[in-house]
């Protein structure tokens, strides 16, 4: 029998704000606002995973601190990935340039500042030998192709390889090889995938952003910032995109908060919750009428069938 996906949940990616994602779920849980299918993008990925595998059971997540998954988390040591930290006085300025200095030569040797072998004991402990199609609400991965160039949409197979491959950060996490592919993290060109959604069979799609504003005063004085601010700008633009394809974007009030303080989790856990309890009233809307996403998608692609609109997509997306 076919499994109904009329509401989607689209989770994007954002690093520690991910933990918005799981505060949203324990909201919607508690609202009886459950999805019928969730879409998921790197930290969207793995959040999106562990609702869709625990769903009733994902208000245990609340006592984050007292879940296995957390601590398995911790030892993927991220929070050390960014440079521009806070610095203050003689000694830690010093360290942090030896720091920046090491991490640089390792990226310039190596493809990667974390090793394959450092990275998939990880995802192996947290999701085991579960398949995709094992989960309580249908759950797919956004991932990108480095050969092909496109997006891939991971529905089947070992779920520990899928949310890595989602989660692969082009620098930090190694690519993943998965039948042929090169993949890397779906935020290349998939941030927030709500065209992952609706070629899935969603129509009514409630999307959670936790991308970070584009930075009005951006420092472009380097080659470096330069390029920063070019790729920071592409990937909005694509979140614009995506964006207006969404029957409602949900965008949790988490400050200026970075993608690497996973020090914040529990702000992120509150914001998200917060955001879903003010957003409640129309995601019962959206579920109550017609499909939304009809309009959007005739508007943006000319027609309002998904066949037209893998049309308009060219062959840039691929399920697996």
């Amino acid at each position: 029998m076919k499994k109904r996906t009329d509401n989607g949940l689209v989770l994007g990616g954002g690093g520690a704000k991910g933990f918005a994602h799981l505060g949203a779920a324990i909201e919607m849980e508690a609202r009886s606002l459950r999805p019928d299918m969730i879409c998921g993008t790197s930290a969207g990925a793995l959040a999106g995973a562990f609702y869709a595998l625990n769903a009733e059971g994902i208000s245990s997540f609340a006592d984050i601190e007292s879940r296995r998954e957390f601590r398995i988390l911790k030892g993927l040591k991220l929070s050390g990935a960014d440079f521009s930290e806070e610095k203050q006085g003689f000694f830690l300025k010093t360290l942090s340039t030896i720091k920046a200095k090491f991490s640089m030569i390792k990226m310039l040797r190596d493809s990667s500042l974390l090793k394959t072998e450092e990275v998939v004991p990880v995802f192996r402990e947290l999701f085991g030998d579960t398949p995709f199609e094992s989960t309580r609400i249908p759950f797919v991965a956004a991932a990108f192709d480095l050969i092909s160039g496109r997006d891939i949409y991971i529905k089947n197979g070992p779920l520990w390889k899928g949310v890595m491959a989602s989660c692969s950060i082009p620098g930090i996490f190694p690519p993943v090889e998965y039948n042929g592919m090169l993949l890397v993290d779906g935020g290349v060109t998939n941030r927030l995938p709500i065209k992952c959604a609706i070629l899935s069979g969603a129509e009514n799609i409630v999307a959670i952003d936790i991308s970070g504003e584009i930075d009005p005063g951006p420092d472009i004085s380097s080659v470096v910032n330069l390029h920063l601010r070019i790729d920071a700008l592409l990937t909005n633009r694509f979140d614009m995109v995506n964006r207006a394809l969404a029957d409602l974007v949900i965008k949790p009030e988490m400050g200026r908060m970075k993608w690497n303080d996973f020090n914040m989790y529990a702000l992120a856990m509150e914001e998200g919750g917060k955001a879903v309890e003010t957003a409640a009233p129309r995601m019962r809307s959206i579920r109550s009428r017609g499909y939304g996403y009809r309009k959007k998608i005739r508007s943006m692609f000319g027609d309002s069938s998904r066949k037209k609109l893998r049309l308009a997509a060219g062959e840039e997306h691929f399920f697996m």
